[in-house]
């Protein structure tokens, strides 16, 4: 990724597009977090308006929506930490990471866009020669949640996400796919580009930062083919050692 053209620098044409580029990442920032702020505050004028009434809620009732609060919360520190990852990557800590778990943390932080996303069908499918992988956990996660949460924003009214992984000589795919209606033609050159959406209003991040994680670790990710139906990621990282 190109962040110092990102931000204004000489390479991306000098002051000129330094407006449209903050505009787009200012319009991203505020379409993403404006629901869950939205829902936190309807939560809390709730709560408020139960003490003022005295009529307190059920501590059933206030359970409900404390987590709702909180996971509402939580979308919104997601948000923010995509576009920190963005903007200030950081070199990945690599361990013996597993694979099946490090998908399954995946699918816990987007389980948000999942609940309200339709008829949904989540397959998850890990050779057993899979194992574990060299990479940063939380990065691995970060990228892999990206491509879920793309693949559920694809079939707004149903569908299957499914993901895979599978060990080739010195690496390991893992693949994300959905039975939406695929990628424009037209717009596969640029879905990996920053800021590059077809969303209104959305920032276009998501795959910025999953390409910069693979790259990050030497590896890379591809859209297995365009026009649809449907569409698949692959992200490929690189690994020599073999599973234990």
């Amino acid at each position: 990724m190109h962040v110092e053209a990102a931000a204004g620098s000489p390479s991306a044409g000098g002051e000129a597009t330094v407006g449209p580029l903050l505009a787009r990442l200012a319009a991203g920032v505020t379409h993403e977090l404006r629901s869950p702020l939205a829902v936190i505050l309807a939560r809390v004028q709730l709560l408020d308006l139960a003490l003022r009434s005295g009529r307190p809620l059920t501590p059933e009732r206030i359970r409900e929506t404390l987590g709702t609060v909180q996971e509402q919360a939580l979308r919104a520190s997601r948000v923010l930490e995509t576009f920190a990852a963005f903007a200030r990557p950081r070199p990945p800590r690599r361990t013996a990471v597993d694979v099946r778990r490090t998908i399954d943390a995946a699918l816990a932080e987007v389980r948000d866009r999942i609940a309200v996303g339709g008829a949904l069908a989540v397959e998850v499918d890990v050779a057993p020669d899979a194992g574990t992988v060299s990479a940063d956990g939380d990065q691995l996660a970060t990228a892999l949640a990206h491509l879920v949460r793309n693949a559920v924003e694809a079939m707004p009214d149903g569908g299957r996400v499914r993901i895979a992984a599978r060990r080739a000589p010195g690496v390991v795919h893992i693949t994300v796919s959905d039975t939406g209606a695929g990628v424009p033609v037209d717009d596969a050159p640029r879905i990996f580009e920053p800021f590059f959406s077809t969303k209104r209003s959305a920032a276009g991040l998501g795959l910025a930062v999953v390409r910069g994680i693979a790259a990050a670790h030497g590896g890379a990710v591809h859209l297995a083919a365009a026009g649809g139906p449907g569409a698949e990621f692959v992200l490929a990282l690189p690994d020599p050692e073999p599973s234990a």
